[in-house]
């Protein structure tokens, strides 16, 4: 795991995109970003360990994709367009970290959600953007 948290903050990094990573905030606060300081804050005491690759890649995706604002990773974060995009980019950075780094010939979508620590009610979304990916 920390081979991933690593490229996905010098990902960061290289996106000038700041990065704050903390042990002060409850296991039930959510990582965040703040679009106009430009910068995600990773609560390192999450309460499902697992899920902080997805949640950095989520936070990412955030200022990747210009959006504004103060939001919160959630696991119902499939809710609104904002939050299904930032997924799907997240997705898409994770799949070529996985790509990259491991040997595959197709990608098991569950395989996959289980290395990352991407929540099950994303399994349909995970399927989709692998497929597509594939695809091409």
């Amino acid at each position: 795991m920390n081979e991933i948290i690593t490229y996905l903050l010098n990902l960061a990094l290289e996106n000038h995109i700041n990065i704050e990573a903390t042990r002060a905030l409850s296991c039930e606060t959510p990582s965040l970003v703040i679009a106009d300081q430009h910068k995600i804050i990773i609560n390192l005491n999450w309460h499902n360990q697992k899920e902080l690759p997805f949640q950095i890649a989520h936070e990412i995706s955030h200022l990747l994709n210009h959006d504004d604002g103060v939001l919160y990773y959630t696991a119902f974060s499939f809710k609104s367009k904002i939050e299904a995009a930032a997924n799907s980019t997240a997705i898409e950075l994770l799949a070529d970290y996985y790509c990259d780094n491991f040997v595959v010939n197709d990608i098991n979508p569950v395989e996959f959600m289980e290395v990352f620590g991407i929540p099950q009610n994303l399994e349909h979304q995970v399927t989709n953007k692998l497929n597509k990916m594939s695809d091409i």
